[in-house]
């Protein structure tokens, strides 16, 4: 367990220093809780000597006082150290690992990892802040109590510290193999709810294809399965864990009943006092509360645990390396460059020792069926993910030696799938460039076929679209990421399937601003429409295993 706990701190860094301080005031609360015990020890004695009066009775209710006063400031005072340094963490944490996801390789966010993101920011992040902080606390005071209690005992006689002490080494052996099994069971559990999440989350994705079909019901049938898989998973580990935590209590009862028997037979032979033989009766059926209460933390421990395994995991995570520090020419007679490159997808090659060239000011058009690598070429080339053989040159420049920020910046994107915002038609288009005024959105979205839409609808530019801009059609959501790749007005344009969801007017219209207003612009277009492939300088035909 003070092997969690270790872990849990190195986790929390610079607040480290801030949950140890809470570590000794958790410690004198637990004086202060175990000092009555002795108190009443004490007056014991001197009621069975008659030295008891009532001055004696007021001393001894003032210092109850005092002890429950400094457990109270004590308890105020570790917890705004331990609990408040959590809740600091967490924050902290969390934007930490949005800088950390933001940085990682888009492979990375299409591998079924999305069900783990969310997991770990709205199940393990929640348990570690919201209940491990607070158990951490508890651990240290039920340790420091015990020490105590044991301590206690053999200031009446050193036997009963010495059946206190085997009591406890064998309490904690034997709890070792229940840490294990909660361990385990934690791991899965927190899976489960890694995989229940993506089942939810790739449900509610999919509801309208899962209604169009009327399928709401057996389309569910991911989620039912894993709720069943928790479910039984929890029931064995209950039927697993609940005959060892019987046995642990046994255990302690064993010792207490030891203490006990042997209280009164050294009573009988006169090797105690009265007031030792009633101090031990005292306080003896409550002697291994504290490692009981230790103990029955250890789910909590293990699942804090495992949730700081899947937390790490994702920080981890390997990030695309930026350090690159050149910077690119203004003008340059071959605007992309691709040599001997190679890259897959796992175990899978989708491009091998792939060459050509695009010069600058040129409009390219890649054809060819599906799966060969036509997309992959511009996600490759936005660094999106790395490539494992072979260079990509952008205007002379291997890309991997220019930050990040520069080969972004050179570059608008038009995904065959937009993304769009919960918020206004003008914030959409305006995404990538926040400080455009309203004339230069409007202009965008002329340019996109998209302003004579917009005008008509009640609040124009105004108009709220849906999450993922469920309240649009999806030829309006690619007019808008189209306006959004204008508006950028970068130099390098990449466009996947720009026109796949318009009709033949509008797709007219674009192709005629793509013409006109980026002559002095490098295009790359992926389509399969021959009116498109049309306005291209050049066409790539790609095919599968190139």
């Amino acid at each position: 367990m003070i092997a969690m706990v270790h872990q849990l701190l190195v986790f929390t860094g610079t607040y480290a220093r801030k949950i140890r301080l809470a570590y000794l005031f958790t410690f004198l609360k637990a004086v202060a809780a175990n000092t009555p015990l002795m108190v009443a020890v004490k007056l014991i004695d001197m009621l069975i000597k008659g030295e008891a009066d009532i001055k004696t009775a007021i001393y001894a209710a003032a210092v109850m006082l005092l002890l429950l006063a400094i457990q109270a400031i004590c308890q105020n005072i570790a917890d705004r150290l331990q609990a408040g340094a959590g809740y600091k963490v967490f924050a902290e944490k969390r934007l930490e690992l949005g800088r950390h996801l933001r940085r990682l390789p888009m492979g990375y966010f299409t591998a079924g990892n999305i069900g783990k993101i969310s997991s770990v920011l709205s199940a393990d992040m929640v348990f570690i802040e919201e209940q491990a902080m607070a158990a951490v606390s508890e651990v240290t005071s039920s340790i420091a109590a015990q020490i105590i209690l044991t301590g206690f005992l053999f200031a009446l006689h050193p036997l009963f510290g010495a059946v206190a002490i085997a009591t406890e080494l064998t309490a904690i052996l034997f709890a070792q193999s229940m840490i294990r099994l909660s361990a385990r069971n934690s791991k899965l559990r927190q899976k489960s709810i890694e995989a229940l999440t993506g089942a939810v989350l790739e449900y509610t994705e999919g509801l309208g294809v899962i209604k169009s079909y009327n399928l709401t019901g057996s389309g569910a049938e991911d989620i039912r399965a894993s709720f069943a898989r928790m479910k039984e998973a929890s029931l064995s580990f209950e039927e697993e864990y609940s005959p060892k935590e019987r046995t642990l209590l046994i255990i302690y009862s064993l010792g207490m009943t030891a203490i006990l028997a042997l209280n009164i037979w050294l009573f009988q032979h006169g090797a105690l006092s009265s007031t030792v033989f009633v101090g031990c009766m005292l306080f003896a059926f409550n002697l291994f509360t504290p490692l009981k209460q230790l103990y029955q933390k250890t789910g909590i421990l293990t699942i804090m645990q495992a949730a700081l395994d899947r937390v790490n995991e994702v920080f981890n995570e390997r990030e695309l390396e930026d350090t690159g520090t050149e910077s690119l020419p203004q003008t340059a007679d071959m605007e992309i460059t691709f040599k001997n490159v190679s890259f897959d997808y796992g175990d899978k090659e989708v491009l091998h020792n792939l060459s050509f060239s695009i010069e600058q000011g040129q409009m390219v058009a890649f054809v060819g069926q599906s799966g060969g690598g036509k997309s992959t070429i511009m996600n490759i080339l936005a660094r999106f993910w790395d490539i494992s053989k072979g260079e990509i040159l952008l205007r002379g420049k291997n890309i991997k030696e220019l930050p990040l920020t520069v080969l972004m910046d050179h570059i608008s994107m038009v995904f065959q799938r937009v993304y769009l915002f919960e918020d206004t038609i003008a914030n959409n288009i305006a995404f990538g460039m926040p400080d455009a005024d309203r004339a230069a959105v409007i202009e965008a979205a002329k340019k996109a076929s998209l302003h004579e839409f917009v005008a008509s609808l009640p609040n124009g530019y105004d108009t709220e679209v849906g999450e993922l801009g469920t309240t649009l059609s999806g030829g309006e959501r690619q007019r808008i990421g189209l306006a959004r790749a204008f508006l950028h007005d970068a130099p390098l344009m990449l466009l996947d399937e720009p026109t796949s969801n318009l009709d033949s007017l509008n797709e007219g219209i674009i192709l005629k601003s793509l013409k006109e207003k980026s002559k002095d612009k490098t295009l790359v277009i992926v389509s399969h429409r021959m009116s498109t492939l049309n306005i291209a300088h050049d066409i790539f035909k790609m095919k599968k295993d190139m």
